[in-house]
């Protein structure tokens, strides 16, 4: 929900008003910016907690500056806990209690996030980031300066550069050396399923008097999100991408009309003339040359960007439940179905995490995830073989917890790729082959008029499990 860029170097406080202009859709309503030597903080700020003084950043307290991205759930519970002052920001608890408890703090801090504490009598920077990586967050030198930031697009050029890992790390302020002092730990817990979803649903819709906003597909993900949402506030507004020609929108017909949901509007695909400027924005959004980023990343960006003109800087949406609940493949028993689950997990910060965050942020909009939540991971880390893949069914302890929550049609649904089931990867196929290049040539063509970052990078152009079969793709699944 907000942009940082620290900057360390001779040109550091010269150089940060222009990243900062560069992050300024992660955060239009705010920026405020520390300088103190060679060392420069900046932060842009989407307002969604507390008023305009209160959520500003960065923050100074307990011998620190800081600025954090995200949201913290539980940052109420955790100031009466600790008897820290009472705040409508929620990232003021995490200065006091690592003073307090040190790195081990994530282990209390429920929410997505990415952060940096700086230490300025000795220069030392933690770096914080959250246990599915869902808030970006690099380190890399750009001529002068080392670097920390949001977004890579926030440099003008770059002459290395990592992600930072998730937990908690330390960055040597001279050389960008990355130590990690933290790793997440599994929660625990004795929540059920459908309880720990109902939950994870509950504490992400906004406060009553911030709209909200969901991306309904038609698919079991976002459709089980709608069902508990909509039990909760009966005022979100549903966006739904294609037309009556196209699965999604079919399918997401007969979600509203099975939960009686009331504002339900349908984003239209772009027509032909538009579509160049759009991938080109896209492309530059998402930082990718990778086919299957930007194709399902243009309909994110189309929604998000209706959410936006609506008004809405929150949304839910159902990612995750495909990388953690088995959505992807279908597998015998005795297949690497763990290994590949693990790998698609620890991917979704380079691919569909990534997609995600950009496309939205792109237009000042929040996405967040039930499917994320710590204790609904947790649970599906305890699931064996027949809770992901039963009677030729995957997601099947979804589709078991939820049965009563959604029509049969929906609950039984195959997995439909977003790009395919809204009507958008067609456009998207044909228009990058039209001069016979394949789509990865042509959207790399794209890339290199927009980024002076180098392009070996896998960040720039991979999706690992996957990318044998995105080189292959056709416009519809095969």
């Amino acid at each position: 929900m907000c942009g940082i860029m620290l900057l360390v170097g001779p040109n550091a406080s010269t150089r940060l008003p222009a990243c900062l202009h560069r992050l300024r859709h992660r955060g239009p309503d705010d920026h405020r910016a520390w300088m103190s030597g060679d060392l420069a903080l900046g932060f842009v700020r989407l307002q969604i907690n507390g008023d305009e003084a209160v959520g500003r950043q960065p923050l100074l307290g307990e011998g620190t500056v800081a600025a954090f991205n995200g949201e913290i759930y539980n940052h109420e519970s955790l100031a009466e806990a600790h008897g820290l002052p009472r705040s409508a920001c929620d990232v003021r608890v995490v200065t006091p209690l690592l003073a307090r408890k040190g790195p081990r703090v994530i282990d209390d801090l429920d929410g997505f996030y990415s952060g940096v504490v700086i230490r300025p009598p000795d220069r030392s920077v933690l770096c914080f980031r959250d246990h599915m990586g869902k808030k970006p967050l690099f380190v890399g030198r750009s001529g002068t300066e080392l670097f920390i930031a949001s977004e890579m697009k926030a440099l003008d050029q770059a002459d290395w550069f990592e992600l930072l890992p998730r937990g908690v790390s330390a960055v040597d302020l001279d050389t960008g050396a990355v130590r990690v002092v933290a790793t997440h730990r599994r929660v625990s817990g004795s929540l059920g399923l459908e309880v720990a979803f109902a939950e994870a649903v509950r504490k992400r819709l906004p406060a009553r008097n911030q709209p909200v906003a969901l991306f309904l597909s038609g698919g079991l993900d976002s459709s089980l999100v709608a069902s508990f949402a909509s039990r909760l506030r009966s005022d979100i507004t549903y966006f739904t991408l294609g037309d009556d020609e196209h699965p999604d929108h079919r399918a997401a017909r007969v979600v509203a009309d099975a939960l009686g949901l009331r504002d339900v509007r349908a984003v239209p695909l772009p027509d032909r003339a538009a579509l160049p400027g759009l991938i080109r924005d896209v492309v530059h959004a998402t930082e990718s040359f990778n086919p299957s980023i930007v194709s399902n990343g243009l309909a994110t960006f189309l929604l998000a960007k209706s959410a936006r003109e609506a008004g809405i800087k929150v949304v839910l949406t159902g990612e995750g439940a495909d990388e953690l609940f088995g959505g992807y493949h279908s597998f015998e028993e005795g297949d690497p179905w763990r290994e590949t689950r693990e790998r698609l997990i620890d991917d979704m910060q380079y691919t569909e995490l990534r997609r995600l965050d950009l496309c939205c942020m792109a237009h000042s909009v929040e996405p967040r995830c039930p499917f994320l939540d710590r204790a609904v991971r947790r649970i599906s880390e305890e699931c064996g073989f027949r809770d992901f893949f039963d009677a030729g069914r995957n997601k099947a302890v979804l589709r078991r917890t939820f049965a009563d929550a959604l029509p049969a049609e929906i609950l039984d649904r195959r997995k439909t790729s977003f790009d395919v089931g809204s009507g958008i990867r067609g456009e998207v196929v044909r228009y990058l082959r039209r001069n016979g290049r394949t789509e990865r040539e042509e959207l790399h063509g794209i890339w290199r008029t927009l980024f002076d970052h180098g392009d070996s990078s896998p960040y720039f152009n991979a999706y690992p499990v996957f990318d044998e079969a995105i080189d292959s793709r056709a416009e519809t699944h095969r």
